[in-house]
């Protein structure tokens, strides 16, 4: 009967143990700001991209964020899909985005909603660079 409990002693702060490494390792986001100065852009073969989060908070298992600039005639990606929704919102030039098969062109100040698992992407259709903002999360219990 000792040897079970000791058992069970050692098992549980293993497990405690691996919860505590494994938080430690990806904490919770709270309430911050992210400072477009401090925003490094990096370049990529279509613009650059701004790294600004990836991280659980305290209602979703993630949260996403990145600035993209697209060249003129450049498309961000291929038409892909994914289960975890996402917003963009468009901050310099034109660009136009593809959803199940429908294009649809938008400028400075329009907001892109891509639902879950929909076929998307985006494209500059402008003469200048293109910026739009990435808002993507994934909420406890989804699909992966």
């Amino acid at each position: 009967m000792r040897a079970w409990k000791l058992t069970i002693i050692v098992a549980m702060s293993a497990a405690l143990g691996a919860a505590t490494t494994l938080m430690a390792q990806n904490p919770r986001i709270g309430s911050t700001v992210f400072r477009w100065e401090q925003l490094e852009a990096k370049p990529n073969k279509t613009g650059t991209v701004r790294a600004v989060v990836r991280a659980p908070t305290r209602t979703l298992d993630e949260l996403e964020m990145h600035i993209t600039t697209l060249n003129p005639g450049e498309a961000s990606h291929p038409p892909h899909q994914h289960p975890a929704e996402e917003v963009l919102i468009v901050k310099d030039g034109q660009v136009e985005t593809l959803q199940n098969g429908v294009a649809t062109r938008c400028g400075p100040g329009s907001i892109i909603f891509h639902a879950s698992n929909d076929l998307h992407n985006i494209r500059n259709v402008g003469s200048t660079p293109a910026t739009y903002h990435v808002i993507q999360w994934k909420v406890p219990g989804a699909a992966k």
